[in-house]
């Protein structure tokens, strides 16, 4: 299972690489998807992925501070408020409605109320200091 865990981490990984290169693509939900996988896949393999630059741009600051741009937010909150909207209007079982409101109104609630939303400038100067790259922001001292 480690493996089938290391693929789709691979998998999504790469996903997140082309999002941050194309702008139609999501980042953010890739890496975390990738995130999760490697995690349950080996030590090595994550400690791998923590050292890249898209993790410490894209993941850092939510990974160690719960905190993302709105940007952000809504990119990885949109695509499921979305789809489970519209099952919720297909779907004929009153219970399943009723079941993806509340998984909408949920996820909803946890981005607005359980992540800190930041600026740009706060998100980029906490990625550059975790990537080690320059820039002309320096570090708060936190």
């Amino acid at each position: 299972m480690r493996y089938v865990y290391a693929a789709l981490g691979l998998f999504f990984f790469a996903l997140g690489a082309v999002g941050a290169l194309l702008p139609v693509l999501p980042t953010t939900p890739f890496l975390l998807l990738a995130s999760f996988f490697f995690l349950r896949s080996s030590k090595r393999l994550n400690d791998w992925f923590v050292g890249t630059k898209l993790y410490k741009r894209y993941l850092s600051n939510y990974m160690d501070k719960r905190q993302m741009t709105v940007r952000a937010k809504l990119l990885c909150a949109c695509p499921g408020v979305v789809i489970m909207s519209v099952l919720a209007v297909v779907l004929p079982q009153w219970w399943a409605k009723a079941l993806l409101v509340g998984l909408t109104l949920f996820e909803i609630w946890f981005f607005v109320t359980r992540i800190k939303t930041v600026s740009v400038e706060e998100a980029r100067q906490y990625g550059q200091m975790r990537s080690g790259e320059p820039g002309d922001l320096e570090p708060t001292g936190e």
